[in-house]
């Protein structure tokens, strides 16, 4: 998710100086995902590790 958010802060930003009215909210939602990622939404809370089960 922070690939695709930084990627569309990029486009963003080159949009920006060439088709504004495109470049805002492309910027827009790539700064949301971004912060969406830093606040840890979508993570597991296991760190990513599935539980393992003693027998």
């Amino acid at each position: 998710m922070i690939g695709v958010g930084i990627a569309l802060l990029v486009i963003g930003i080159i949009f920006l100086f060439a088709i504004p009215w495109v470049g805002i909210p492309v910027g827009i939602v790539g700064l949301a995902l971004a912060a969406l990622w830093l606040a840890g939404v979508g993570r597991s809370v296991g760190g990513g590790r599935a539980a393992r089960r003693r027998t």
